[in-house]
Formats: structure tokens, sequence, C-alpha cells
């Protein structure tokens, strides 16, 4: 060990990396760091290391999972290339939605130039993008801290799959990480969910546009 260099604590290396102990941990568990070890045996992270879980934490801020980002730092081109094409994807998407504001603000700027005031809605819709709602988060047990990410949310959400695998316990992370969300799980209702089910049918056109349940699960 290099006396020379600094080296953290695992609280220290965690705190300045913005990340949890446990995750050190866990890149550690997974082959990806080799923290140094001192003579009483405590990991201490040097700036080759700190340096390798920087990489490691932009690649999982991505949305990459821990496998993905493991074969990226191990030179796989084909994670490579996918993860290229779904950044250009996104760049297009983005260059598209500039130029529709583009248009709209041109043609706003039309009418006023022919003494046509627009609609206050049409201005606001023109100058003020939307954002989209989208959720990113360590997947909790049975996954293992693997990385999720969910973007273009829709107001109601199923989210169905077989006994054990641990769609309910998501569901709820799912709807803790949202803003306005709830969870409902129809399968554990007194009467089946039928009662749910009728008010969520009544409540086709819902108040406001930040409302969600995407937390709704069969489970």
């Amino acid at each position: 060990m290099n006396a020379a260099a600094r080296f953290l604590s695992p609280s220290e290396a965690a705190r300045q990396l913005g990340i949890s102990a446990k995750a050190l941990r866990l890149y550690e568990e997974r082959g990806l760091i080799a923290p140094h070890r001192t003579p009483a045996g405590w990991r201490a992270y040097g700036p080759a290391e700190i340096a390798r879980c920087t990489e490691i934490v932009e690649l999982r801020a991505l949305g990459l999972s821990i496998s993905e980002v493991a074969r990226i730092l191990k030179g796989d081109a084909d994670i490579l290339t996918r993860v290229l094409t779904a950044h250009e994807a996104a760049l297009e998407e983005r260059i598209r939605q500039s130029g529709s504001s583009i248009v709209k603000v041109r043609r706003l700027r039309g009418e006023l130039g022919r003494g046509k005031l627009p609609a206050t809605r049409d201005v606001i819709g023109a100058v003020r993008a939307r954002p989209a709602v989208s959720v990113a988060f360590d997947l909790p047990w049975p996954w293992g801290g693997e990385r999720f990410e969910l973007r273009d949310i829709r107001l109601l959400n199923y989210i169905v799959g077989p006994l054990g695998s641990g769609k309910t316990r998501f569901a709820q992370r799912l709807a803790e990480a949202l803003p306005d969300a709830a969870f409902v799980g129809l399968d554990r209702a007194a009467d089946g969910g039928a009662a749910i089910a009728a008010r969520l049918d009544a409540d086709a056109a819902p108040e406001g546009e930040g409302r969600r349940d995407p937390g709704l699960a069969r489970g």
C-alpha cells in the first residue's frame, strides 16, 4: 500500500461517491472492485479504487444493472453498442421534440405578426415542455440490488407474476418511489377486488394529470 496515497474507509469512500457503504460491499461481492486491506483487515479505498467506483456509479446512473456494468468494464462490445444505441435514440427523440416545439412557436409568432392573439393554453403548451414521469431505484429482495428504471409511466399500471416472484414487494417499492402514487393489491381485498375495480372503472377520467396508480398489482 502506497503510504503517500490517501486511503479512505468504506464510510468515507461512500460519502465521497454519494452512495451507501452497502453499495460498495455489493460492488465488491460482484467482483467489480477489490479494496485494499489494512494490517488490521479493514477495507481501504485508494485513488485507483475511487476512480473505478466513480465509473461504476456513473454507469449505474445510466440505468445499467450491475451485471451489465461488469461486462462494460471488461470491454464487452455488445453492451457498449446497446448503451450507445439507446443514447442515440434518446438524443434523436429530444431533437424531434425540439423541432416540434420550434414549429409551434413559429406558428404562434406568425399569428401575432398578423394581429391574431393566440390562446393562452396554446402559448403555455408551446413554451413549456411537459416532463415525462419516470423512476429509477435499486430493486429490493429477491433481486439483490439490481438497478430498475421505468419511463413514460401510464396513469394505471398492472404488475402480474407468479407466486413467489416478488411482484408485490416490487409494486410497493414502485409506489413509494413515484409521487402521488398508490399501491392496490386487488387479490388481497376482502371482496376479491370487485369494489376497487368498480371504483377504478367509474374513475375513468382522473382529476389532474399528476394522479397515478402505478402500483396496482395482482398478488
